[in-house]
């Protein structure tokens, strides 16, 4: 609960301290008197937009310091503690606004952003004033102050969940269904689709294999050329081949009649080299050897090629792309010719669904009818109460226009009689301002002790 108020410098108010005690408090005084002040400040301090025209002129800023006891609060606990501004029993907000600075807040003396702010203000406070008896005036606030008082919130919870899964199998029915409505087109296409690649018979990476083969074939004439000259320096020219050059090296060391361990050693490192020369100089002939340079396998090769391009722009991809297609094209040709059993199952799922939906949403009706009965009578002696003399209060149900909702299968509202012998109607259509208030006040009043706010 709400134990210290200390505001200082805000509009008219220079320095102002409240403390309260367990039970109702009551601040009373003329109108203008600033009553209302004080609660835009707790408001502001709870985390609500503010700007320095909130200062009392003269100050350069304005602070606002409120203590809680939290130490039956067991959900306002456990949101200090998940977000480490845990203080044993206490919990200290502080506000300070600035004209030159943006301003500041802190919980427990440690800064926090002003979203965290509000989240912490919902479970410790609960501001009543003429906003929010404009907002009852809206059928979804009239439901959730019904469902709230019937402790709803988790089979309301439930119910939206199973919605979802409910929307989501409803949705996939229809996207199969009207693919079920074109199946036989789409089907020819798609095999036609598939045949066209699978004649094409394309490999893994034959696309890029092909292109480098075709830049061989295409510059066939330097390659042969470069190739010979590199096969003759190495070891087909009898006179300056590196191969005839570095047997004579080595005729020149086995000459030497001393032995000596250096020279034994670049002979072996001669002879080695002379080895990897005349495999290298295999290796060139070889690869010269098995070329096929003529200008048939050139024209197969660019033959290739081209079909596999018009098809890659057929389909608007690149080659390399085009057997990642094909797999695509498969799945889809099997997702559609299995589109019947797929159906079925999710025709299956779609019943159970609903049965677990109708199951649940019969619990929410009765638990709001019971709920309903309660405050219709509670309502309308309170209004009474508060001078609607022979006025009554009473809660519409009307089906929802869609057989599975998220918020249960009827639509709740509102309705009010301020004048004996009158009928009902909708509460947008015949209170006053000051009737709207005093229905608000007892609906407020005897919802608090469901409200997990301790402070109104």
């Amino acid at each position: 609960m709400l134990t210290h108020i200390h505001i200082k410098n805000f509009t008219i108010i220079d320095s102002l301290t409240l403390d309260f005690q367990h039970g109702l408090s009551v601040l009373t005084g003329e109108t203008g008197a600033g009553k209302s002040i004080w609660v835009d400040a707790v408001n502001y301090a709870l985390g609500a937009r503010a700007d320095n025209s909130v200062i009392r002129h003269g100050e350069t800023r304005c602070e606002i310091t409120l203590c809680f006891d939290v130490s039956q609060l067991k959900q306002a606990q456990q949101w200090l503690n998940e977000n480490d501004y845990n203080e044993e029993g206490e919990c200290y907000i502080r506000r300070v606004i600035a004209k030159s600075n943006p301003s500041r807040a802190t919980i427990n003396g440690r800064p926090c952003p002003l979203q965290l702010l509000r989240e912490l203000g919902s479970l410790l406070l609960n501001i009543h004033g003429q906003h929010e008896n404009q907002a009852l005036l809206k059928r979804n606030a009239q439901q959730q102050r019904i469902d709230t008082f019937a402790g709803n919130e988790n089979l309301l919870l439930e119910i939206g969940t199973l919605y979802q899964h409910w929307k989501s199998t409803h949705d996939d029915i229809e996207q199969l269904r009207a693919q079920a409505a074109n199946r036989d087109a789409e089907l020819n296409l798609l095999r036609y689709q598939s045949e066209e690649l699978e004649n094409l018979a394309l490999k893994e990476n034959e696309w890029a294999e092909l292109s480098k083969q075709h830049q061989q074939l295409h510059n066939a004439k330097d390659l042969i050329t470069q190739l010979n000259q590199a096969i003759e320096l190495t070891i087909e020219n009898e006179d300056y081949s590196a191969s005839q050059l570095l047997h004579q090296a080595i005729q020149q060391l086995n000459a030497i009649q001393f032995d000596d361990p250096q020279i034994k050693a670049a002979k072996e490192l001669l002879n080695t080299a002379a080895i990897h020369l005349q495999e290298a100089g295999d290796e060139l002939y070889q690869y010269r050897d098995h070329l096929d340079l003529s200008p048939e396998n050139l024209a197969a090769v660019e033959e290739r090629l081209t079909k596999i391009h018009d098809l890659a722009r057929k389909h608007h991809i690149n080659p390399e792309s085009l057997i990642d297609i094909q797999k695509s094209l498969a799945e889809k040709l099997q997702t559609l010719e299995n589109v019947d059993v797929r159906l079925e199952t999710l025709e299956q799922a779609l019943k159970q669904h609903e049965k677990q939906y109708q199951k649940l949403a019969d619990q929410l009706t009765a638990s709001r009818k019971k709920a309903i009965k309660t405050l219709e009578k509670s309502i309308t002696e309170s209004i009474q109460t508060l001078g609607i003399e022979g006025g009554g209060f009473r809660i519409a149900l009307e089906k929802q226009d869609a057989p599975i909702h998220p918020d249960g299968q009827e639509r709740l509202s509102f309705e009010v009689c301020t004048n004996p012998g009158q009928p009902f109607q909708a509460l947008t259509k015949v209170v006053s301002g000051g009737e709207l208030s005093r229905i608000s006040l007892a609906l407020q009043v005897l919802t608090a002790k469901k409200d997990h706010t301790p402070t109104m």
